[in-house]
């Protein structure tokens, strides 16, 4: 589903919730008010009570009374607030989801590209920052409403210090935002150091497992403090600055409190408010400050909303996956000018206008020298590369799945080969193929050697009931003496399950599989 679907879909519901119950929320706190104003009545005898039946209501039946509006009041927040949480996490979830699949669906010329680890990272980044920006958005809502319900109450009460409000403190406040917006391109340097770094430490993790000279070590060391300071000058710069216009904003508001309280008895004295009117117009102020507190933010967040937004953009206007094969309802596989690089246009063609046809009737074995491009026709045959140019034409049993066996032995959790094997009963050649390998003991063992890894790697091939097997250098770490047995036994395995495969090996077969086989040497 495209990203703009998805927040509208979840939104139209998520308004259907919230906006009414934000306004039934401030239509109790409206009536909260009218409860002041109703003690005022009861406690100085004056008669400011517009509704007859209300005007001899005594303390005890006021204070049932406010106490079932404070009673609707707060079940009518608790489930606004339930409604914000949901509509959140659900977001955040669907947005899980739909980062998944759009890093699926890439194209994988997009992962031999530098910054697409940046852009995963901003956008896994900006799943979590989206729904949280998103809920303090809803929250706002609450505020304007109270501003509809308000600011007539408050011009009614006493226009004088309202327009002082609108028009002096306001405006005050508005400059606050501004400032507040400024801050905002420092999060995206804060996401572009962050990815940066992310990418840099994994790198580190990694490497330190399979390499030990400490010069190109400590030039890893090196880099990523030089990152880690980045990120907290970055930081430091944002959070001194969002921390000061707080402050600021807080700082305002009190003097705004100070500053109205002041013109409040300046009016007193001057008899142009009567105290209840006061009262009430401070309690109208109190009730509506801290939702109005929170619209204050909302710019900001807003400015948040839209960089975690464009950070989803981004990964979604990425290169898409593209059915590259063309069925064809023959025995072969046919390349025809096939030309496929890595990386942009300065890069050299690995294979330029390509043209060959692959009989299925034998198994191949693929060979050339260090860098022919062994490993990236194997990836293209299996679907994990596309070609920039060329077409290739494949069996329609394709579509039951090839399988691709790397030789940097990256596999799904060895529990899951175990769970596959143990769902049907296996003939023969299967069971002395496992037995071969001995991968009853592999399946059990924690911790494997390379060598181990292919074993389980080549059973795993087998089990999958791929009818097209694609395998990568798959003897490279296994012992000598045990090459020739496993061959033999995967021999006789894919016989038997009628599995094509064609193997990239810088070694031949054993001598009575040699004329068996297919060979190409690119």
């Amino acid at each position: 589903m495209p990203l703009k679907k998805l927040l509208k879909n979840l939104w139209l519901y998520g308004w259907i919730l919230i906006v009414p119950l934000a306004i039934l929320a401030s239509f109790m706190d409206l009536l909260l008010l009218g409860g002041i104003r109703l003690f005022l009545s009861i406690t100085t005898g004056q008669n400011v009570v517009y509704i007859e039946q209300l005007r001899d209501i005594g303390p005890l039946h006021w204070i049932l009374l406010m106490l079932v509006v404070a009673a609707f009041r707060y079940l009518i927040i608790t489930l606004r607030v339930r409604s914000e949480e949901r509509l959140s996490h659900k977001l955040e979830s669907h947005l899980r989801v739909w980062w998944v699949r759009a890093v699926k669906k890439l194209h994988p010329s997009q992962f031999h590209k530098g910054e697409t680890k940046n852009i995963m990272h901003n956008s896994n980044s900006a799943v979590s920052a989206l729904p949280k920006g998103c809920k303090v958005v809803a929250q706002s809502v609450q505020a304007i409403s109270q501003l509809l319900f308000f600011v007539p109450v408050l011009f009614w009460l006493s226009w004088r210090l309202t327009i002082v409000l609108l028009f002096i403190f306001a405006p005050i406040m508005l400059y606050l935002q501004k400032s507040i917006k400024k801050v905002g391109h420092r999060i995206d340097d804060l996401n572009f150091f962050a990815g940066d770094y992310e990418s840099t430490l994994w790198r580190w993790a990694a490497i330190i497992r399979f390499w030990n000279n400490q010069t190109e070590l400590s030039k890893y060391l090196t880099s990523i403090f030089k990152k880690i300071h980045n990120l907290r000058d970055t930081s430091i710069r944002m959070g001194v600055k969002d921390a000061t216009i707080m402050q600021n904003v807080e700082t305002i508001s009190i003097l705004i409190m100070c500053v109205i309280l002041t013109a409040c008895a300046g009016l007193i004295k001057m008899q142009i408010m009567e105290p209840f009117q006061i009262i009430l117009f401070c309690a109208a102020l109190f009730i509506c400050y801290k939702p109005l507190k929170d619209c204050s933010l909302i710019f900001s967040n807003l400015r948040d909303l839209k960089s975690a937004y464009a950070g989803l953009k981004r990964l979604e206007d990425m290169e898409r996956y593209e059915k590259f094969f063309e069925e064809k309802d023959e025995e072969y596989i046919r390349i025809e000018n096939m030309s496929f690089r890595y990386g942009g246009d300065d890069e050299p063609w690995i294979f330029k206008s390509l043209n060959n046809i692959v009989r299925l009737d034998k198994p191949l074995l693929i060979q050339g020298d260090n860098g022919s491009g062994k490993t990236t026709m194997l990836r293209i045959l299996s679907g994990m590369e596309i070609p920039q140019e060329g077409s290739i034409f494949v069996p329609p049993r394709i579509k039951n799945g090839a399988f691709y066996l790397s030789q940097r032995l990256f596999l799904p959790p060895i529990s899951w080969l175990e769970q596959e094997i143990s769902k049907k009963e296996w003939s023969n050649n299967l069971r002395n193929f496992f037995a071969v390998l001995d991968l009853d003991s592999l399946l059990h063992k924690h911790g494997h050697s390379n060598g181990e890894m292919q074993r389980i790697g080549l059973a795993w091939a087998v089990v999958s009931g791929c009818p097209f097997l694609f395998l990568d250098e798959p003897f490279a770490f296994i012992s000598q003496n045990m090459r020739e047995p496993i061959f033999k036994a995967f021999w006789n395995a894919t016989v038997e399950t009628d599995q094509w495969w064609m193997m990239a090996s810088h070694e031949l077969p054993p001598e009575a599989y040699q004329n068996r086989i297919i060979h190409w040497n690119l």
